[in-house]
């Protein structure tokens, strides 16, 4: 939902001269009347999401009024989604564009531990949903109540600080408190978070997710069909995931494809070693999807060393894939091993390896989080071994002597990320490894969404597009005005992209 030109230069220099001081404080929070919200689910988007409601609050993005918008943050961060933890809240006025909650002051608790699925496992837990798996978390953490945050009291002490953010080409001050405290709230069939039982306080509205519901309920055998819990709407909002490796298998897969007579070697290995290879995108080497299938897959992960990838026979190769109930897993699953998509008659899917069924040349690590995948891809560099894991595309290393010891590399002579904003190729459609995000919305009887959750889902949904972020893109559906992707999955994963 892009503002108009007009509107934007009418408001710019007031907007960027607002100061932190106008912040939705804690205590204007406590006064009331305030409206909360609280969202749960995928990680990969968290920055793009924040964005969106903020694009609906006053004197943001070129809307009217005043800008009192402020954000709570788990970790010291800069803004939810940046080094920020996996628990955030921001709050403000919400501007007309909102619609049923104009004027209104809102909180948004967001929580993203856990992935995509605890969009949905909150409200299955509620439900009755049997735990076999163990893939239902019995909690969730938030950030704790925002009007006993801040000033030296749950937050860090001292006054807020601020972090500049533009939106929709309109740069604003943000209020920003670091380090807030967290509560947990637990989910069983006889309580929803606690006592009170309250939507956007006590259990989330809804959220988003990497992939749909049908993905999740087959990948981790749920039974409970998703009107019991609630709905879900495609968002039209593609997110590119790529392969990431250790520095030894990037320098390997190089040295493979100069003796392929792909890559010189003069340029890109002479004078470069497994410690600090050439990351000159002109010397990006390719991985066959097909090697990656074949660590990723339980039925033949016990053949797997070095040699694999032309290293040396016996050696370790570390695969840092991420749990279950993550939504990049679910993005795995379906491009290396077809799984769930190729199930039932047919058949063909594989199924993926786990942590129990590591050798001692083939390492796997379930990882809760894409900062654990980047931090094994580094460990694995540091001990001069093989690594590599599946990455979304807003993820961009920022390597030391020590730190974020990664890169990304082609996938079938694809690269992921020949442009800064790391989507180009899948947006053209040359790279296939990207799928839409879903946002779903809590229904029914039992852990219904409050009506402003619902009401700022959908408005949050309709203005994802509006952020120009890496990794992420609007498809043809989204009726973005910014830059559009020449495809899309029409919300079905398992879909393939069409023009």
């Amino acid at each position: 939902m892009t503002m108009k030109l007009s509107k934007i230069a009418l408001a710019v220099a007031s907007i960027c001269a607002t100061p932190a001081a106008f912040a939705l404080t804690p205590a204007q929070i406590a006064a009331g009347p305030t409206t909360y919200v609280w969202l749960s689910g995928n990680s990969a988007p968290a920055n793009a999401v924040f964005r969106s409601v903020l694009s609906l609050c006053n004197g943001l993005a070129g809307n009217t009024g005043t800008n009192d918008a402020h954000m709570y943050l788990e970790s010291t961060g800069t803004e939810p989604g940046k080094s920020s933890g996996d628990r955030v809240a921001y709050a403000c006025t919400m501007n007309s564009i909102a619609g049923s909650l104009a004027g209104k002051k809102v909180v948004v608790y967001h929580t993203v531990e856990g992935g995509s699925f605890n969009a949905y496992a909150p409200h299955l837990s509620m439900a009755g949903e049997p735990n076999s798996h163990g893939y239902l978390p019995g909690n969730l953490q938030r950030v704790n109540d925002l009007a006993l945050q801040g000033g030296g009291g749950k937050c860090a002490a001292g006054a807020a600080s601020a972090t500049s953010v533009t939106l929709n080409g309109v740069t604003s001050n943000i209020g920003r408190y670091n380090s807030c405290d967290l509560v947990t709230k637990t989910f069983t069939t006889a309580l929803k978070g606690d006592a009170a039982g309250v939507a956007g306080q006590s259990y989330p509205d809804g959220g988003f997710s990497d992939t749909e519901y049908p993905i999740n309920k087959q990948n981790l055998q749920i039974g409970t069909g998703l009107a019991s819990i609630g709905s879900e709407v495609a968002t039209n909002i593609g997110q590119v995931f790529g392969v990431g490796v250790s520095y030894p298998l990037y320098f390997q897969l190089q040295k493979n494809d100069v003796a392929a007579g792909i890559l010189s070697a003069a340029t890109c290995t002479t004078g470069f070693t497994a410690a600090a290879p050439n990351l000159a995108l002109a010397c990006q080497p390719n991985l066959p999807a097909q090697r990656y299938s074949a660590i990723a897959n339980v039925a033949t992960i016990g053949g797997v060393d070095g040699s694999l990838f032309g290293g040396p026979a016996g050696s370790v190769v570390n695969l840092a894939r991420r749990v279950p109930t993550s939504g990049t897993q679910s993005a795995s699953n379906i491009r290396f091993l077809a799984k769930p998509c190729a199930t039932g008659i047919s058949q063909g899917a594989l199924e993926p390896a786990r942590a129990t069924d590591s050798t001692a040349t083939a390492v796997v690590t379930e990882q809760s989080s894409t900062g654990g995948v980047k931090t094994a891809l580094n460990a694995a560099s540091l001990a001069g071994q093989f690594g590599l894991g599946v990455i979304s595309g807003d993820n961009t290393p920022a390597p030391t002597a020590t730190t974020d010891r990664w890169a990304f590399v082609k996938l079938n002579r694809v690269s992921p990320n020949s442009d800064a904003q790391q989507r180009a190729e899948a947006m053209d459609g040359s790279y296939d490894f990207w799928y839409e995000m879903a946002a779903f919305t809590a229904g029914g009887t039992i852990s219904p969404a409050s009506s402003a959750g619902a009401a700022l889902i959908a408005a949050a949904t309709a203005t994802l597009g509006s952020s120009d972020l890496k990794g992420i893109f609007a498809t043809p559906l989204a009726g973005s005005s910014g830059p559009t992707s020449t495809g899309a999955r029409l919300g079905n994963s398992c879909q393939p992209a069409i023009q």
